[in-house]
């Protein structure tokens, strides 16, 4: 659980500091209006989310396998 609530937390913060930097997806969000932010924000954030608690398995099964 930990593991995708730091997933979360830094697919925010990736989220933030892409729209920051890159005017072209301030552009298209712009356009898209305020669900087309949300559904990127939630996009990136659950995609990280994922990726994090699926690294998190792989770390535990190892971890168990050491001891």
């Amino acid at each position: 659980m930990t593991h995708a609530m730091m997933g979360a937390a830094l697919g925010l913060v990736f989220t933030l500091a892409l729209i920051l930097a890159n005017p072209a997806v301030v552009e298209l969000l712009n356009h898209g209006g305020r669900a087309a932010a949300y559904v990127f924000v939630a996009t990136m954030v659950t995609t990280f989310a994922i990726g994090a608690s699926l690294t998190g398995v792989v770390f535990i099964l190892n971890e168990d396998k050491d001891s």
